[in-house]
C-alpha cells in the first residue's frame, strides 16, 4: 500500500475484497460435496432436494472459481501498478519480476488452485465423484494459498503461519461460504416443494448447516485470535488504538461479534421456529443480514491485510 492511501490502493482493496468473497463461495460450495453430504439430515428427509442442492452448489463453485481466476489477474496488474514508479510503463520484464517475488509466487499458486476448482466443478455436472474430489483439492489449494500474499507470508507470522492462516480461511469459508450456499442453493431448491412439506425440509437443511457452523465458526475465530497474537503479541487487545492496523482490527472484531451474534440467534431462535408461522421468512431475513455482515467483515479484512503491521510487538 502506498502512503498516502490512493485511488489505486482503494481499487486494489476492492479487488482483494472480491477475491475473498469468491474464495469463500468456492470453499462453501466444496463443503457440499456428495460424499461429505451423504449422511446429512436433508438427504434422509428429501433425497431429491439434497441432490438438487449439490448440483446448485457445484454451479456456484464454478462461477465463483471463474471470478477468482479473473480477480487474480486483476490483482496482479494492480499490484504491479503499485510497485512500479509513477508514470513508468509496465513492461513484460517488470511483470516477470513481480511474479518471481514471494508474493508473485503466491498469486500464481492462487490462480492455479482457482483454475483447478473451475475445471473440477465444471466436471461435476455429470455427477462424477472423482471431479468432486478434484474440486475439494482445488478448494484446499485456495485455502492454503490465501495467506501467501499477506502477513502470513512474513516472519511475524512465526513457524507454520501460512498453515494456521490456511486453516483460518478454510474454516471461515466453510462457515460463511457454506451459509451463502445454503441460502442461494438450498433455499432456492426448497421453493419447488409443496407448502406442507417445506418446513420439515428447511429445518433439516438448516440443521445440517448448524452442525458445521458450530465446529467451523469457533475454529475460524480461535485461529484468527491466534494469528493476531502472533502478529502483535498476546497483549494486543489492550493496544488496539495505538495504530491504524489496530483500529481496523477493532472494526473487524466488532463486525465479527455481530456475525456471531446473528449466527447464535439463527441457531437458538430461528431454527426451532421454522415449522411455525413466518418461520421461513424469518430465516431468509436473518440469514441475509448475517451474510451482509459477513461481506462487510471480508471487506474490512481486505483492507487489514494491506496495512503494515505495527513496529515491534505490543
Amino acid at each position: 500500500m502506498s502512503v498516502p492511501f490512493s485511488l489505486l490502493d482503494a481499487t486494489y482493496a476492492v479487488a482483494r475484497w472480491g477475491w475473498y468473497l469468491a474464495a469463500f463461495l468456492v470453499l462453501g460450495a466444496g463443503s457440499y460435496a456428495p460424499f461429505l453430504f451423504r449422511r446429512s439430515s436433508l438427504a434422509a428427509t428429501d433425497a431429491g432436494i439434497a441432490a438438487e442442492l449439490i448440483r446448485r452448489a457445484a454451479r456456484i463453485g464454478f462461477s465463483a472459481g471463474l471470478a477468482l481466476v479473473l480477480l487474480a489477474t486483476v490483482r496482479l496488474y494492480l499490484q504491479a501498478r503499485l510497485l512500479n514508479e509513477p508514470g513508468e510503463p509496465l513492461t513484460l520484464d517488470f511483470f516477470r519480476a513481480v511474479l518471481g517475488s514471494g508474493w508473485g509466487r503466491g498469486w500464481q499458486r492462487q490462480g492455479g488452485a482457482a483454475l483447478l476448482a473451475v475445471l473440477a466443478f465444471a466436471a461435476t455436472r455429470n455427477g462424477s465423484r472423482v471431479a468432486w474430489l478434484f474440486a475439494l483439492v482445488g478448494c484446499a489449494g485456495i485455502g492454503l494459498t490465501a495467506g501467501m500474499t499477506g502477513h502470513a507470508n512474513t516472519g511475524k507470522s512465526g513457524p507454520g503461519g501460512i498453515l494456521i492462516d490456511a486453516a483460518h480461511v478454510t474454516a471461515g469459508g466453510v462457515w460463511l461460504g457454506g451459509l451463502a450456499v445454503m441460502v442461494l442453493a438450498g433455499l432456492a431448491a426448497c421453493r419447488r416443494l409443496e407448502p406442507e412439506r417445506r418446513p420439515a425440509v428447511l429445518r433439516s437443511l438448516v440443521a445440517d448447516f448448524s452442525r458445521r457452523a458450530l465446529v467451523f465458526a469457533p475454529l475460524a475465530i480461535g485461529l484468527g485470535v491466534w494469528l493476531a497474537a502472533r502478529y502483535l503479541g498476546w497483549s494486543w487487545p489492550l493496544h488496539l488504538v495505538r495504530s491504524t492496523y489496530g483500529w481496523v482490527l477493532a472494526a473487524k472484531l466488532a463486525v465479527l461479534g455481530g456475525v456471531a451474534a446473528l449466527g447464535g440467534y439463527n441457531w437458538r431462535i430461528t431454527q426451532p421456529r421454522l415449522t411455525g408461522e413466518g418461520g421461513e421468512s424469518r430465516l431468509r431475513r436473518f440469514s441475509a443480514l448475517e451474510l451482509w455482515l459477513g461481506a462487510i467483515l471480508l471487506g474490512i479484512t481486505a483492507v487489514l491485510v494491506s496495512l503494515p503491521l505495527p513496529e515491534g510487538r505490543m
